[in-house]
């Protein structure tokens, strides 16, 4: 078999690679192009040499995952036969970067014409597999198809053109802790994707907009990590900034940034700081490269937890673990990874809990004693933090 498809970043080609499609796996890589543009999770060994299973890997990387709530119904009711099914009927295309696959043979396949930066897409698979009805999916060329997480999202289009993502959860208060953390982000002028609180259907989201530019990727910091150097566990923030470095940003730059969700989760007891949900964000025409605000900050607060059990005991925390399964306590350990508690003015400490009530007593899914539980652990939270920045 020959080469039968060419991985493409915008309008350049970058290489071309040999695909079987009923196994949905790449056999292996062909004649590269453009070195520079081979994605980071395509790399081997730290170089940018791919080999059959590392495009294998990136490709279904960027499917959605079969854990995504609603996800089974919609295959069940649609004939659609996988992810793999869907990332090929998309060519992959997707919002949260430059990166798209054409078949060799059509070359009437453009970047121009079929981008979600600039041209419209079908909405009603988002529609799906946001409300959990599959019984008209439409086309399915859309960046839902490449829209990574477990919990309801979707894409729309504003008004204004603007893309933004929808985003729901499990417990009801998910929304209101995305829209929490960005307040408590500006208090300290930390970097923070803008959230806000809608309604689709009666049920309670977030919504965000599209925080790329139309030339820009994000990296996820799991595609970093992989491939440049392996440490102990202890070493974890140290082999993340190291890898910062090798790709381009400055070092206290990328301190910088990871001291400030070290410190924002650690506030608002965030237990989800995964390698998929922060990263770095690169220009594919200037390569210029820098640490992405944050997002993704929904499993904060005492999410869903009871009353009683709301604390301030100390717990498994993400993304620097101790262990080699993150099931140890070790929130304390890392939020002591924090080296210059100097850029954030600690006094602003003090607005958090009343702007905590303020936005959580929006949300009539709440009882008033689980804000009360919250908001008073917060204000023991807060004298932790002050002591331990010392």
């Amino acid at each position: 078999m020959t080469m039968n498809r060419m991985l493409m970043c915008r309008t350049h080609p970058v290489m071309e690679f040999e695909y079987f499609e009923r196994g949905g796996y790449a056999l292996r890589a062909g004649e590269i192009y453009d070195e520079s543009r081979i994605p980071i999770g395509m790399y081997v060994d730290g170089k940018p040499e791919p080999t059959g299973e590392s495009i294998t890997g990136w490709w279904r990387s960027r499917g959605i995952p079969m854990t995504r709530d609603g996800m089974r119904s919609v295959f069940a009711g649609s004939g659609i036969a996988s992810t793999n099914d869907l990332l090929d009927r998309s060519l992959g295309l997707s919002l949260s970067d430059q990166y798209w696959v054409r078949p060799l043979d059509r070359p009437d396949l453009t970047w121009e014409k079929l981008n979600f930066f600039h041209n419209d897409f079908d909405e009603r698979l988002g529609q799906a597999l946001f409300f959990g009805n599959s019984s008209r999916i439409g086309n399915v060329n859309t960046p839902d198809v490449t829209s990574a997480g477990d919990l309801p999202k979707r894409w729309i289009i504003g008004p204004d053109g603007v893309r933004s993502l929808i985003k729901g959860g499990r417990t009801g208060q998910e929304p209101d802790n995305e829209r929490i953390a960005w307040q408590t982000a500006r208090l300290f002028g930390i970097d923070h994707v803008e959230y806000r609180i809608g309604r689709a259907k009666g049920i309670r989201v977030s919504v965000c907009d599209e925080m790329l530019e139309d030339t820009q990727e994000l990296i996820p910091a799991g595609q970093v990590m992989r491939i440049f150097r392996r440490g102990d566990n202890t070493e974890r923030k140290m082999i993340w900034l190291d890898a910062c470095q090798q790709l381009g940003v400055s070092r206290d730059m990328a301190n910088a940034a990871t001291n400030d969700f070290l410190f924002l989760d650690f506030l608002l007891r965030n237990t989800d700081r995964h390698y998929n949900n922060f990263g770095l964000i690169r220009d594919v025409e200037s390569f210029e490269i820098r640490p992405s605000p944050i997002f993704d900050s929904g499993a904060s607060l005492w999410n869903g937890m009871d009353p009683e059990a709301i604390t301030n005991e100390d717990y498994p925390a993400k993304p620097f673990w101790l262990d080699d399964y993150g099931d140890a306590d070790n929130a304390y350990w890392q939020l002591g990874l924090i080296d210059d508690w100097d850029r954030y003015d600690l006094g602003m400490l003090d607005e958090v809990p009343e702007l905590i009530r303020a936005q959580l007593a929006t949300n009539r899914r709440l009882s008033a004693d689980v804000i009360d539980a919250i908001c008073s652990a917060m204000q023991e939270r807060i004298g932790i933090i002050r002591k331990l920045a010392r």
